[in-house]
């Protein structure tokens, strides 16, 4: 007992001395990748020389016979175990990936990547890529030899463990975004051949579920790292098709009709961004003779911001810093040009800026990279490829759009608005979400109280003095705003019910890409509020957090979450 007490605690002193050690390991995790971001090429050096220090310091601490010994021990063996594993993927990838990565952060670092003299330089990408995606490779494998430990008893060490596991779920999001991203690039830029891709411009003031409908299209070729604009169009000048470009599934004619296939500006109709880009890419095809390799989607929002990185910029003849650009692009240029064709050009000439910003360099070279960050993660900029090799390094990312109900492991709920009468009214619309876990299911389920309200924020008499172009030609209610809600559950969810106020309220229900959805029409006055709760339930084993996908609006959805009893 004397001796099994002494090696135990000599155990003990050790496990102590690499948790230190570990902790000031996850620390200096936690700062690598924002410095190689940000290029930031010496602190990351500094970081990993100092990560390698806490690497060997928790390795000598965890060697030794006490430690085999103590291993097969009954009850703090998962204790050992884990402070030993936690000791050998520390310096696994102090010595491995994160030293490799380490020598290509000069490449992949925003300042390096951006345009000189329009043309990105993509050969030192090329080099790196392997090297990039060996390291992601390698990070996913100490991911999951952290996420395989046990049960650990000692709470110091818990903690341990859950903070290096939480620090290398941070570190794999980049370098996961980093290994796509070096195999994506110099390919749709053009490294092997000329591709030709189609930007849609959105525009949220008159609101689709992916944003607004396609204001502008623009065909733009990108060869050996150089971009230029082939053609430009407002979407309207693609007409009308006598039949939709491609079959609709029994879903989409019910919840969307044939002008989802039938009209440039509808594209965006579905909430399923890669469906859009295919039935825009068909149409592009048809109209102009030429089959694009992929099409980009961006709103005037994402826009301003790109444009706003280098201060502000002249549009239209006003010089315009970034919020007020968006709320011109969005509102003031229907107000100031009745002449559709007028609204056009400006729009065309805000994107055709936006494009020479980013191919012409910038002196902020992180901040575009956290612009173009930002609007992907609002759903703004969204990207589909028409090479599967490509797209499937899309898929998953926040980038595809695509119509999911469960995102790795967490419930997706999908609320998204279509306007229904041809009106630039979206600016008036203001969203709010609010999801409540009501309760948790014994199979793992949810049940969910997803409460979604409209506000009209018009003044009326502000209201009244708006051009037809804005308020829509219906002169019986000029201003009135007319829309679709939809509502999808999780996947393998189902919709019990929706109730506004204490009355329960019809919903259109159907089957989208295996999700239930519920659709209902909304028509809103200025100033006033519609509120309803949707009860759901999500599928089984669907414990993670939930996440709500919406519309893109002129301004950013509220979005609360809060749990309670069981939830």
């Amino acid at each position: 007992m004397v001796l099994l007490a002494a090696l135990l605690a000599w155990v003990a002193v050790d496990a102590l001395r690499a948790r230190d050690a570990l902790e000031q390991g996850a620390a200096r995790i936690a700062t690598i990748a924002p410095d190689a971001m940000a290029g930031r090429t010496g602190q990351v050096e500094e970081s990993l020389a100092a990560l390698q220090q806490d690497a060997a310091e928790a390795v000598d601490a965890t060697s030794g016979p006490q430690w085999t010994i103590a291993g097969r021990l009954p009850v703090v063996g998962s204790t050992v175990d884990a402070v030993a594993t936690l000791a050998q993927v520390s310096s696994s990838l102090a010595e491995g990936p994160l030293e490799d990565l380490v020598s290509v952060v000069g490449v992949v670092n925003p300042a390096t990547l951006a345009p000189d003299d329009g043309r990105v330089d993509l050969r030192p990408l090329q080099e790196v890529a392997p090297t990039v995606v060996q390291a992601d490779e390698e990070i996913e494998s100490a991911q999951e030899a952290v996420g395989g430990i046990g049960d650990v008893l000692v709470p110091q060490v818990a903690d341990a463990v859950g903070r290096v596991e939480t620090e290398l779920a941070d570190l794999r999001t980049t370098t996961a975004t980093a290994a796509r991203a070096a195999q994506l690039l110099p390919s749709m830029l053009g490294a092997d051949e000329p591709r030709h891709f189609l930007v849609l411009v959105q525009s949220n003031a008159e609101p689709r579920a992916l944003g607004g409908i396609p204001g502008s299209m623009v065909q733009v070729r990108a060869d050996d790292g150089e971009i230029v604009v082939e053609d430009q169009r407002p979407a309207s000048s693609l007409g009308v098709f006598d039949a939709p470009v491609l079959p609709l599934d029994d879903a989409e004619a019910a919840l969307f009709g044939e002008k989802l296939a039938r009209f440039g500006q509808n594209v965006t109709m579905t909430p399923d961004f890669p469906r859009a880009a295919e039935l825009a890419t068909e149409m592009w095809r048809r109209r102009t003779g030429v089959a694009v390799d992929g099409v980009v989607s961006v709103d005037p929002v994402a826009l301003s911001r790109v444009l706003a990185v280098d201060g502000p910029i002249e549009v239209d003849g006003r010089e315009l810093e970034r919020r007020r650009l968006a709320r011109y692009l969005l509102h003031g240029v229907y107000r100031q040009h009745e002449d559709p064709q007028e609204q056009d050009a400006v729009l065309e000439e805000a994107t055709a800026s936006a494009l020479e910003r980013l191919m012409s360099g910038t002196s902020d070279a992180t901040g575009l990279v956290d612009a173009l960050a930002w609007g992907a993660g609002e759903g703004r900029v969204l990207l589909w490829s028409a090479d599967a090799r490509e797209q499937e390094l899309i898929d998953g990312t926040v980038l595809d759009g695509a119509l999911r109900g469960l995102r790795g492991d967490d419930p997706v709920v999908g609320v998204y608005t279509e306007l229904t009468r041809a009106a630039k009214m979206g600016w008036y619309l203001r969203t709010a979400v609010d999801v409540e876990v009501v309760d948790a299911r014994p199979d793992g389920s949810r049940e969910l109280a997803v409460t979604v309200s409209y506000t009209h924020t018009g003044r009326p008499d502000v209201v009244d003095d708006l051009p037809e172009y804005i308020t829509g030609m219906d002169e019986s209610d000029p201003g009135m705003l007319r829309f679709n809600a939809l509502v999808y559950a999780p996947a393998g969810g189902r919709l019990i019910s929706a109730r506004e106020a204490d009355a329960n309220v019809g919903l259109f229900p159907q089957i989208h890409q295996n999700l239930v959805v519920g659709a209902r029409s909304v028509s809103l006055s200025p100033g006033e509020t519609n509120t309803v709760t949707y009860v759901m339930i999500t599928g089984g084993q669907q414990s993670a957090n939930v996440v709500v996908r919406t519309t893109p609006g002129p301004r950013a959805t509220e979005t609360t979450l809060t749990a309670q009893g069981n939830g």
